[in-house]
Order: C-alpha cells, then sequence, then structure tokens
C-alpha cells in the first residue's frame, strides 16, 4: 500500500491523483512510492541472567504517522464511492457541511438533491414573503445560501475534471448557462481525479 506524500492518505497503486486532497502521483515521483511509515525502535533492555548479562533488542516495527492512523481506521482497502446518492436530507448535510470549501467533489445525484432541497425552501419563502408582503425572509435565504451555491457548483464541476473557473460562463448570455448546464449534468469521474 502507498501513502499520499502531501496528505498521508492510503493509496492503491494504479491511482495517479490522491482520493484525499487531489496531490498528482505522477509528478511525485520516487516519493509517492514508497512507504512512509516511519520506524522506530523500542529500547534495549538489559537482564541479567547469572554471571552473565545478555541484552533483548526489539526488533524495529513501523509505525504509521497521524494521518495513516486516522486513514486506516476508514478501512483502507474499501473502494471509494465517488458517484454517492445521499438523498435529499444527506445532500443538504453535505452542501452546508461543506459552507465554504471550493475543494473536493460532489456528485451528480447529490448536486441536484441540494439544489432540490435549496429550490423546496426558496418556494416556500417566496409564498411566505408574498402573502405577508416582505422580501425580508427572501433577502436572508438568498444571504444563506449564497455561498453554499457557489461551493457546491465548484465541487460538481470537479467532479468532472473542469475547474471552477468554467463557472464564469455564465457571463456569457444565454450560450454560456446552457454551457455551463451542459457541465453541470455531465457524468462525474468514477476514479480520483485531479480534484479528489
Amino acid at each position: 500500500m502507498n501513502f499520499c506524500p502531501k496528505c498521508g492518505t492510503a493509496v492503491k497503486a494504479p491511482a495517479h491523483f490522491c482520493p484525499s486532497c487531489g496531490f498528482d502521483l505522477s509528478t511525485a515521483g520516487e516519493s509517492a512510492t514508497t512507504d512512509t511509515t516511519q520506524p522506530t525502535a523500542q529500547p534495549s533492555q538489559t537482564v541479567p541472567v547469572s554471571n552473565e548479562t545478555v541484552t533483548n533488542t526489539t526488533p524495529v516495527t513501523p509505525t504509521a504517522t497521524r494521518s495513516q492512523a486516522a486513514t486506516a481506521s476508514v478501512a483502507p482497502d474499501a473502494p471509494i464511492d465517488y458517484q454517492s446518492n445521499l438523498g435529499l436530507i444527506g445532500a443538504m448535510k453535505q452542501y452546508f457541511q461543506n459552507y465554504v470549501s471550493f475543494n473536493g467533489r460532489m456528485s451528480r445525484a447529490n448536486f441536484w438533491w441540494a439544489y432540490l432541497g435549496y429550490m423546496i425552501v426558496y418556494v416556500a419563502v417566496l409564498i411566505i414573503d408574498l402573502s405577508i408582503n416582505s422580501n425580508v425572509l427572501m433577502g436572508l435565504v438568498t444571504l444563506v445560501f449564497a455561498v453554499p451555491s457557489l461551493t457546491s457548483f465548484s465541487r460538481r464541476l470537479h467532479d468532472s475534471n473542469y475547474s471552477f473557473t468554467n463557472y464564469f460562463w455564465v457571463l456569457l448570455p444565454v450560450i454560456g448557462w446552457i454551457y455551463l448546464i451542459i457541465l453541470i449534468c455531465k457524468p462525474g469521474d468514477t476514479q480520483a481525479n485531479r480534484f479528489g
């Protein structure tokens, strides 16, 4: 088993990118393919036996670094499901847990579930605002959902191996929006890519 030289995550041998941090393992050269466990020697013990002294040296055993120990507890040989489907509640939890994280990936299903959750909240607040002739709640909802909307677009584009700069196609009227929707609807990579 190999480990990422940047974050210490366990990486299977044929992977070109770290599934955790997105580090390009092919440019790391030899450092990406070597085991990064640090050997630690146990102290030697001197045991007196009658008139002679016997020194007992315990063999050197490798110990994992802190980041490796953290990833080892999550079944290191289990395949990573990059195209998970968490459902409406799970996708909304992921949507807000990664509130300001432009890094990582978001599967197509989770993106659309989160978007559906956003639209349900938006319509409910719109109905309430229209019934009380106020725009205060709509302004609050817009502020709350503004940042996670951008970060979810970023992570969704990363899932298809596109950078967030493709989001700026929205500045081009009509055609830019259509192109961005096409990129968002593309299936994500089933393996690790440069974004995780």
